[in-house]
């Protein structure tokens, strides 16, 4: 055998020598990359879990820059995951291509990872609807004006929290809540917005708690009916919102219900034929709304 021969072998097994170091480093640099991919994928599964939570309270919305970043570390888990079975059933020849392939995939791993970090939050305060004005018709009278103010300024004192407006049926209760929710739905700042809900003799407690979670839209469907006031008195935090009562002809529990009163907080108004109703609710002012014999006095 020739020098020149000998020289051909022992180059012949340097190259393959080579290779095999290259299929191991290709496997270790997959390695690695399989395992950075996993950190970001459980930082995935525990912001998405964070937006569960925070969507589930009114006035949240993801921020669009978090749901492109879940989309892309989606899409790279499924190229990471095709690329370590490459890697794991190509001939080593092929291992120079999918060495660069790994480093690509590893660098777009580490540049998610950074951008993991959303240090403003997750998501955005989107303001909620005041609510639909009722436009009940053109108030007129006096004495209807006149009654309309005394509950407005009854609702503007900040002990006030909870305000009754009693009289008997046809009188006009529901028309003139419906001219305050008006004017808090268009222009008043001291609430953020209003919700009247019908609580007549026949409806419940979870027909009312339904109603205001139509208005915040807020879906109690995913829990048990049991917990439903505490899901609204959550959702009601730091909310400042008039909510109207109307026709009520029973004793309800806010606490059961779910509506917390406060200052700078939520108020709310109950109308009812009975002033004893709105007394067992604990109402801190009243306002009588007249029949017109009482408004007229008898000569």
């Amino acid at each position: 055998m020739d020098i020149n021969e000998i020289l051909g072998i022992a180059n012949h097994a340097t190259r393959f020598f080579q290779k095999i170091c290259n299929v191991n480093g290709v496997k270790a640099k997959m390695d690695a990359l399989e395992s950075n991919m996993g950190l970001v994928s459980a930082r995935k599964d525990d912001i998405s879990l964070e937006l569960e939570q925070e969507e589930q309270r009114p006035g949240k919305r993801r921020k669009n820059e978090v749901n492109l970043w879940i989309r892309r570390v989606g899409s790279l888990e499924g190229q990471v995951r095709e690329l370590g079975r490459k890697v794991e059933e190509r001939h080593f020849f092929y291992h120079s291509v999918l060495e660069d392939q790994v480093s690509g995939l590893a660098t777009k791993v580490e540049i998610l990872d950074k951008k993991s970090r959303f240090f403003n939050g997750l998501t955005l305060d989107v303001r909620p609807a005041r609510g639909y004005k009722l436009q009940p018709g053109e108030l007129v009278g006096q004495a209807s004006q006149t009654i309309k103010d005394e509950i407005w300024d009854c609702l503007m004192r900040e002990e006030v929290l909870l305000v009754g407006v009693w009289g008997q049926r046809g009188v006009g209760k529901t028309f003139l809540t419906k001219h305050i929710h008006d004017r808090i739905v268009e222009e008043c700042p001291r609430f953020d917005g209003a919700c009247l809900v019908t609580a007549s003799q026949e409806c419940n407690v979870g027909r009312i708690q339904a109603d205001i979670a139509n208005y915040l839209k807020l879906d109690l469907t995913e829990v048990s009916g049991v917990y439903w006031g505490a899901r609204l008195k959550e959702a009601l935090q730091g909310r400042r919102l008039l909510f109207i009562l109307d026709d009520v002809g029973k004793y309800y529990s806010l606490e059961e219900v779910g509506i917390a009163l406060e200052r700078n907080g939520c108020k709310l108004i109950v109308t009812s034929r009975s002033r004893d109703v709105c007394e067992q609710m604990n109402c801190h002012d009243l306002v009588h709304v007249p029949t017109l014999a009482e408004e007229v006095p008898r000569r």
